[in-house]
């Protein structure tokens, strides 16, 4: 389990990295232009880490110690599914149709709405399924 985590860890770290290179590109520039010492870099990358990538590696395992406690159901996997497709599915056609929204806040959180918004409504209509399947054998 701690093997997976730090795979886990690593990758989405990598992962975040690849998404906000520009924060973690300014630090190591303005480092190299500083008049630091060798060790004084590393000192700085360490406290990046110790700022940055550590606090999202806790996050992480949190999240690995209990989501790993509980089996998702079928339908709860589903709906996982559905939120993730969605979000796919939207911001491909932004990308498509107007890429330069994607820097817009408000656009950004409207989608995850929306996405948000489709599946739980697909959760309550797939729950009144499943009592109604139960009360009527």
């Amino acid at each position: 389990m701690l093997g997976a985590t730090i795979v886990l860890a690593i990758a989405a770290n990598f992962y975040e990295l690849l998404c906000t290179a520009g924060f973690p590109m300014v630090y190591t520039r303005l480092l190299t232009l500083s008049d630091l010492s060798p060790g004084g870099r590393y000192v700085y990358l360490a406290f990046y880490n110790l700022i940055y990538v550590v606090p999202l590696a806790l996050i992480v395992f949190a999240f690995v110690r209990t989501l790993g406690a509980h089996k998702l159901s079928e339908r709860e996997r589903r709906l996982l599914k559905l939120l993730s497709g969605v979000m796919m599915l939207e911001l491909g056609l932004l990308l498509a149709i107007v890429p330069g929204w994607l820097s817009n806040l408000l656009v950004s959180l409207g989608l995850l709405g929306i996405a948000v918004g489709l599946t739980a409504l697909a959760a309550w209509f797939t729950r009144a399924e499943t009592t109604i399947s139960r009360e009527h054998p």
